[in-house]
Parts: C-alpha cells; sequence; structure tokens
C-alpha cells in the first residue's frame, strides 16, 4: 500500500530535476535540450523506468538524462555550475518545502481511533510507509507529502556522487585536468555498475540517511 503514496514522488522527482536542467542550460543559449526533445512540459519525456524502479524499491533513482552542449555557454564553467547545481538545490528546496506541509497539515488533524500525532517528526516518516489506505483527505495528502519531501532530498543528496550521469560527475570533469578527465572515462562503467550494487545491498540509503533526517530535522523546526 505505501507504494501508492510513494508513486508520484517516484514519478515526479526525478522529472523535475531533468527539467530544470533542461530550462537552465537552453537560458544560456545551449540548443542541445531543444534538439533532443528534451525542452518540453511532456514529463514522460523525462521518465527513466529503471531510475524509476530505482526509487520505488530503494528511495534513490534519476531521470533519463538531458543532453548539454557547454561549448554553447557564454561562461562555460560558470555555465555547467549552474546547469548542474539549480536542479539539486531546487530539490532540495521542494523537498523542505514538502515537510513544511506535512507539519502545517498534521497541526490540523484528528487522528482516528488507533492512531495519533506522533511527539516526533520522524515517527511520523518512519510509520508514514506502514499505514494503511485512509480515506480522509488531509491523511492522504500528508503521507503524499512525506514521500515527496524524503525523495526530493535523496535526489539532492544523490547527485552529489561523482559517477555518471549525477551532476557532481559533471562537475568534476569541467573542473579536472585532462589526464584525470581520461581516467574518469575510462572507469565509467564499472563505476556505475558499483554504483547501482551499492544502491542495491543499501549502502548508499544507508549512507545518507543521517543526513536527509538532519534536512528534515531541520525543516520541522521553520514551521
Amino acid at each position: 500500500m505505501r507504494y501508492l503514496y510513494l508513486l508520484p514522488a517516484a514519478f515526479l522527482v526525478p522529472v523535475i530535476h531533468e527539467w530544470v536542467k533542461a530550462l537552465v542550460s537552453t537560458a544560456q543559449g545551449d540548443p542541445a535540450p531543444r534538439k533532443h526533445g528534451f525542452l518540453t512540459a511532456n514529463p514522460f519525456r523525462y521518465f527513466e523506468p529503471i531510475g524509476f524502479m530505482f526509487i520505488l524499491l530503494f528511495g534513490f533513482g534519476w531521470g533519463r538524462p538531458v543532453p548539454t552542449t557547454a561549448l554553447h555557454y557564454r561562461d562555460r564553467k560558470r555555465g555547467v555550475i549552474l546547469t548542474y547545481t539549480i536542479p539539486v538545490l531546487v530539490n532540495l528546496l521542494l523537498g523542505i518545502i514538502a515537510v513544511v506541509g506535512v507539519n502545517m497539515l498534521a497541526a490540523g488533524m484528528e487522528w482516528p481511533a488507533g492512531m495519533h500525532w506522533p511527539g516526533h517528526y520522524s515517527t511520523f516518516f518512519l510509520f508514514a510507509d506502514n499505514w494503511f489506505w485512509v480515506s480522509d483527505a488531509n491523511y492522504i495528502v500528508a503521507l503524499i507529502l512525506a514521500h515527496f519531501a524524503f525523495i526530493n532530498i535523496n535526489m539532492a543528496l544523490f547527485s552529489l556522487i561523482p559517477v555518471f550521469p549525477l551532476a557532481a560527475n559533471k562537475l568534476l570533469i569541467t573542473f579536472s585536468r585532462p589526464d584525470t578527465i581520461a581516467r574518469l572515462n575510462h572507469y565509467e562503467k564499472p563505476m556505475q555498475i558499483v554504483l547501482i550494487l551499492m544502491l542495491a545491498f543499501g549502502i548508499i540509503p544507508n549512507m545518507f540517511a543521517p543526513i536527509s533526517r538532519m534536512v528534515i530535522r531541520m525543516s520541522w523546526g521553520l514551521f
């Protein structure tokens, strides 16, 4: 049942990330997103099924990478920084807003029999996955927002791993020497395999969990 609450976030979060990337790159003079059909409001253009399944299973995943060409930027390094950091910041901001939204909804709820508003934010997020279907719209929205918060924050953290096609990899290549770039390109596939294995065995979720909880705790205190 928890997948019903997770599905909107699993689909929308990577779409938002890649869509923002396409907009930022295009705004700086890059024709590649438009040329390859990525400058569109159609969310399925950014949908990547394997990344979607990884989000459902492990809480971390990706969308279909938007192709960019830094040669068209007026300032190449500045352009790459903006193109690959703004989507991460957007995910982080949306995650924070979603946490605040859950808090605001919870403040006005009357909990049904057998359920109560937990005294600590983490209890809500921890047990949200275990709650079965409820008919009250406020509960449904709160649970959807809880997952939307988690996946957005996870997407922002996941993007900091320097493995292609994640944002940190593009930034690393932009500011590296040619010999370092050659090594990164040579080990690209093995690094991707290692990344997938680290996801599948729970290493990455466990590694980022304390940071994710810290962001949620700080966001919770904004209300």
